[in-house]
């Protein structure tokens, strides 16, 4: 299976929106002074889990479509779903309880997609299309 170009253009989106939030998290750990290899830890781990996740489900979306039957598509995408929410309670539940790292940075970066996704939709990046919101 070849990953569409567009699964890979939108998780370099996420990958550079992960980068700069990570950025901006260990700025404001520095300003306050708490800044150490914990904070870093925590950055990484929630960027890199950010973008693997985005990923999984741009393959999934990708692997769904390609699918005959629309219940059997379904299925894919549900079971997609399951493990990669099952993941990434392994990796909070990994961040809370490894003292090595930092557990905001990690909350904060798991919710990444959907910042990068809103300021692109507010810098007018993305653009609805006006044939679906007519319904056609």
């Amino acid at each position: 299976m070849k990953i569409q170009p567009a699964v890979w253009k939108e998780t370099a989106h996420i990958a550079i929106g992960a980068a700069v939030l990570s950025a901006v998290i260990c700025a404001a750990y520095a300003a306050l002074g708490r800044f150490g290899a914990d904070v870093l830890l925590g950055c990484l781990t929630g960027g890199v889990w950010a973008v693997v996740n985005f990923f999984a489900l741009g393959i999934s979306v990708q692997i769904a479509s390609a699918t005959a039957g629309e219940k059997r598509a379904k299925l894919k995408l549900q079971l997609s779903y399951s493990l990669r929410m099952l993941a990434s309670l392994g990796v909070l539940v990994f961040a809370f309880t490894a003292g090595a790292v930092a557990w905001p940075p990690v909350v904060i970066l798991y919710f990444t997609p959907r910042l990068t996704i809103l300021v692109m939709q507010l810098m007018g990046v993305y653009k609805p299309d006006k044939a679906n919101q007519k319904g056609e």
